[in-house]
């Protein structure tokens, strides 16, 4: 199923509320939930950063932090990972789109949009 948004193979409609604003918006939402409970493990520190530049030693860390420091990290490295594949699947949709041009780049530009402001949230 995946595939076929990878490729380009799927309608616009279901490229863009499926794939890209329900995918990313979950993935968003459990990179923020983790980056929380990080940020109440580290004690409200507001950087992803400063939570290793308080404990120098990873291997000095509270290991309930560590734990979540790397579960944060895997999860916002997923999100980099689905924001490309939305990136590639809405790219390939566009170019196969044939109705209308404009509204296929309205997507593609609220795509880009979406990813922009997952990202953002899921840092701060």
């Amino acid at each position: 199923m995946l595939g076929r948004f990878i490729y380009g193979q799927c309608s616009l409609s279901e490229a863009f509320w499926k794939f890209s604003v329900l995918g990313m918006a979950i993935a968003a939402f459990i990179t923020r939930v983790l980056m929380i409970l990080l940020k109440q493990t580290v004690g409200y520190n507001t950087r992803y950063l400063n939570a290793v530049w308080d404990n120098l030693s990873i291997l000095s860390m509270n290991p309930r932090a560590f734990a979540w420091l790397c579960f944060y990290t895997a999860a916002f490295l997923a999100l980099l990972g689905y924001s490309g594949v939305c990136i590639t699947g809405m790219w390939r949709t566009y170019k196969e789109y044939e109705k209308s041009k404009v509204l296929a780049f309205i997507c593609m530009a609220i795509v880009w949009g979406i990813i922009y402001f997952a990202i953002k949230t899921s840092i701060y």
